[in-house]
């Protein structure tokens, strides 16, 4: 333990500080750690901080404040001090703002349960050791002896149980002032407790193939040895990755660790927690800004005490104080949800990495389709690699099936090209569902003016305002500007001249009630799914083949599992094919590489396997041509090619410089 002998400190603040300030300890205070969470008098008011050293011995000590308060709360680790510089320098922000992600739920640290817990009187103790005289008994001796070499606190009644001693004897040893007594924060058992109740049981592991095992041999050798590695858990759509992370979890777990499991979006969560509790039998602790006070409060409680458990959230779960972590999972790794674009940027997987090596713990990036950065950094031999290369059903891949949309054209006024229809037919028939995919929310992204050509765009960012007829709005999807659907032209004054432009999934959803009125229906947006409730319920009635056609965004492309999904029918592959952003062509190939993954994950009969149709323009695109081949190494390595000639990541480094008015 580092425990702070001068009187003088440095305390570290939250806010816009990259330095700390240096304080006085009350004459009382003893046994104070680095890491120690404390509140400070800063200016004419209170601010909380945590104790990193030793005072600076800058400032006179007469000039010195004391500080106003001591949280009888565990310190923050070494390691995540550590996290906070290295985040703060990484990212180019104040550690102080950093520090106060890691501190955000105060509730936690004003106000904890307490109780009454045990430990040693230091200053009798040194007085023994240097008179070298101990008039202990043999039981109390074994009582100073296990708390010398022990990092926790305990009550009356967990000491005694440890030490296999009575309870009197405690009280003896506190009117000897051998031990002191004080009171401290409950420490979270709840949790463990769940898991020692209910056990770990997980399926058998015979139903794994032998890739899976492998990959958990490695990562079993890794979590019991305290390597921090870094391993790239690539398989295609189905190939069980998450069945083979759930085993490391499991190791984890055995070895009396804290796990974290980073994911990218919340919408994630429910159907995934589900699969959590049928293969554990307990429920992990889930970290999301939608959770209550109370629960952020225990989980964060649970962080810093070091209970054993498994934590899932999206990416500001890394900044939980973790006390004990052995193992951190990133789904779906390449996601772009993991980077944080306001106030403070980072992104969630490559801190998570830091994290990781710091806490020596191994690391998990599982993704079907990778990010370059992580594929090359796997070609390098900088992580490890462990393949998944089949479905782990033994099902086919999906037989993918370009259709030109320059030969096989829609109905006037429609979207969805007749072959795409007749297909979707033939499954209706059979009782097998469709998946529609079109990146894009609401009914239209243009509306335009027949009259004059007028657009009709944001009044804050000038982007056009795409048409969401479900709630008669036009909405900026940059900014939030929303105004109400009007059919008068704001520039020429005529009326009725309003045309909208292109589909979103509102329009699929209409088209496809104009050719199957009788069809089932379930749209999957952000619009639509407003909370994971209502998200999770619409996944069961899929699950259970209540839904026939599912016309989905992005939220349906990856995560899922539909056993009776026989075809994918992506109604624009030319979405975001083409644009200024560097990682365009890769984001496009990932998501139509997920959302195709999703078709025919249980089917069996390599005569019958799924099918996947993919309308396009450009028959000829070179992540088009991937698609179709099913050749992500290829185009990977060509993407990797491009970026090295014109030395862009992961080649080289780009800086943003974001200039903003009003």
């Amino acid at each position: 333990m580092n425990y702070i002998k001068s009187k003088e400190v440095a305390v570290l603040v939250i806010g816009p500080f990259n330095e700390p300030f240096d304080y006085l300890l009350n004459d009382n205070s003893e046994d104070i750690r680095i890491g120690q969470i404390v509140e400070v008098p800063f200016g004419n008011r209170s601010i909380v901080g945590i104790i990193v050293s030793q005072g600076s011995g800058r400032i006179q000590k007469e000039k010195l404040k004391t500080i106003k308060q001591i949280f009888q709360i565990e310190p923050i680790s070494a390691e995540c001090i550590e996290f906070i510089s290295f985040l703060a320098n990484w990212n180019c922000v104040f550690k102080g703002l950093v520090l106060k992600m890691v501190l955000s739920p105060i509730e936690a640290i004003t106000s904890p349960k307490t109780s009454k817990i045990y430990k040693l009187n230091l200053k009798i103790i040194k007085t023994i050791e240097s008179t070298k005289k101990s008039n202990f008994t043999p039981k109390e001796k074994l009582v100073v002896e296990f708390l010398s070499n022990s990092d926790r606190y305990f009550n009356a009644d967990e000491l005694a149980s440890e030490c296999k001693v009575s309870t009197t004897l405690l009280k003896n040893m506190l009117k000897k002032n051998i031990i002191l007594k004080e009171v401290k924060n409950k420490s979270v058992t709840s949790f463990s407790e769940k898991i020692s109740d209910k056990g770990i049981n997980l399926s058998d592991q015979k139903l794994l193939n032998k890739h899976q095992l492998n990959a958990i041999k490695k990562l079993k050798e890794a979590i019991e040895n305290k390597r921090p590695e870094c391993f790239l858990l690539d398989g295609v759509p189905g190939s069980g990755k998450t069945e083979t992370y759930f085993e490391a979890v499991r190791i984890s777990l055995e070895q009396g660790k804290q796990v974290l499991i980073l994911l990218p979006e919340i919408s994630l969560t429910p159907d995934w927690e589900a699969r959590f509790y049928n293969k554990f039998g307990f429920k992990p602790l889930v970290w999301h800004s939608a959770i209550t006070k109370n629960k952020k409060k225990e989980i964060w409680l649970s962080a810093i005490n070091g209970v054993k458990g498994v934590i899932v959230g999206a990416r500001s779960a890394l900044m939980l104080p973790f006390a004990n972590l052995g193992l951190i999972i990133v789904d779906e790794e390449h996601e772009p949800a993991f980077k944080q674009e306001e106030t403070i940027r980072y992104n969630a997987r490559d801190m998570a990495i830091f994290r990781a090596t710091k806490s020596s713990a191994p690391i998990v990036l599982a993704s079907a389709t990778p990010s370059l950065e992580t594929y090359y950094n796997m070609k390098i031999g900088k992580y490890i690699h462990l393949i998944l290369p089949e479905r782990a059903t033994g099902a086919a891949m999906p037989e993918i099936r370009l259709l030109d949309l320059k030969l096989n054209l829609p109905d006037k006024g429609r979207w969805i090209s007749p072959v795409l229809i007749d297909e979707i037919k033939s499954k209706l028939l059979k009782k097998e569902q469709t998946l529609l995919f079109l990146n894009r929310r609401g009914y239209a992204p243009l509306s335009i003016c027949n009259a004059c050509g007028h657009k009709i765009k944001c009044i804050n960012c000038e982007t056009w305002l795409v048409e969401h007829k479900s709630n008669d709005l036009l909405i900026c999807h940059h900014c939030g500007f929303s105004k109400k659907i009007s059919n008068i032209c704001v520039s020429c004054g005529n009326e009725g001249q309003i045309k909208a432009c292109g589909p979103g999934v509102e329009r699929i959803e209409e088209e496809i009630k104009y050719y199957f009125p009788e069809a089932e229906l379930a749209v999957l947006s952000s619009d639509t799914m407003t909370n994971p409730k209502i998200l999770f319920d619409t996944i069961e009635r899929i699950k259970k083949n209540e839904i026939n056609i599912i016309i989905g965004t992005q939220m349906i492309a990856k995560g899922h599992d539909f056993p009776n999904l026989r075809l994918v029918g992506i109604i624009d592959g030319d979405v975001g094919l083409s644009g200024g952003d560097l990682r365009a062509a890769e984001r496009s190939f990932q998501i139509l590489q997920q959302v195709s993954g999703r078709s025919g994950r249980h089917i069996l009969n390599e005569s019958d396997k799924g099918i996947v149709v993919l309308q396009t323009f450009d028959v000829e695109n070179e992540i088009i041509k991937a698609i179709a081949k099913n050749d992500r190494d290829d185009f990977f390595q060509k993407e990797l090619n491009s970026r090295k000639n014109a030395n862009m990541p992961p080649f080289g480094r780009l800086a943003s410089i974001i200039l903003s008015s009003k």
